[in-house]
């Protein structure tokens, strides 16, 4: 499971099970803190209201339709909007893919050009926004392609979920990174649904610059 490229009419992505699995692996190793003095950057996606894709399985397909990164005094703020009414608490997941190097080749890969370094897991139903570190052998083992290193809390607004997390927790120095989101839940203990892309695969990913 080294590579996600988006099939629109395809209702489960195996690798986001590694998800469920990390949140019982081991940790990563600690980064090293980032400065407090990183300049402020910024970075946004959008994606079309009303393309994501439903299933029976779930009442509320999460659809996402505007993301923000925000580099400032150290940390990361990111906000997710989605469409009204699909941020549904009991089911909504979303993962926030990081290319903290902007290097392809490095991380896990995905299929628009993204090598991710971490992840940051969004679970509305616990608050918490779970941060994770690539795995690379471990994925290649078909192991958890992700480990968990640590979390934050979500703060909720209307329509959005809201998370800060230090550029230390995702071995970013000076805030500079690539990435992109996808909206999934958990119908089985192994298995997935993912609503929404954004940006879509064939589109370049978000950069914070």
């Amino acid at each position: 499971m080294t590579r996600v490229v988006r099939q629109r009419w395809t209702r489960e992505v195996t690798w986001l099970v590694a998800f469920v699995p990390l949140l019982i692996g081991c940790g990563g190793s600690t980064p090293s803190m980032a400065p407090s003095t990183v300049a402020a950057l910024h970075g946004e996606v959008t994606d079309v209201t009303g393309d994501a894709v439903s299933d029976p399985r779930v009442a509320v397909a999460a659809d996402l339709v505007r993301g923000t990164a925000d580099v400032s005094a150290g940390n990361l703020t990111v906000v997710i909007q989605f469409a009204p009414r699909t941020l549904d608490r009991p089911t909504t997941r979303v993962s926030l893919l990081l290319d903290v190097d902007r290097n392809g080749s490095t991380g896990i890969g995905q299929g628009n050009g993204i090598g991710a370094d971490y992840a940051v897991d969004f679970a509305a139903v616990s608050g918490l926004a779970t941060i994770t570190q690539a795995n690379p052998s471990g994925c290649a083992a078909r192991q958890s392609c992700f480990n968990p290193t640590g979390s934050v809390p979500i703060v909720f607004g209307t329509d959005s979920m809201q998370a800060t997390i230090s550029l230390a927790a995702i071995g970013s120095v000076d805030g500079r990174l690539n990435f992109q989101l996808n909206s999934y839940a958990i119908v089985a203990p192994t298995t997935t649904v993912v609503f929404d892309f954004m940006p879509d695969n064939n589109q370049p990913p978000g950069r914070v610059q």
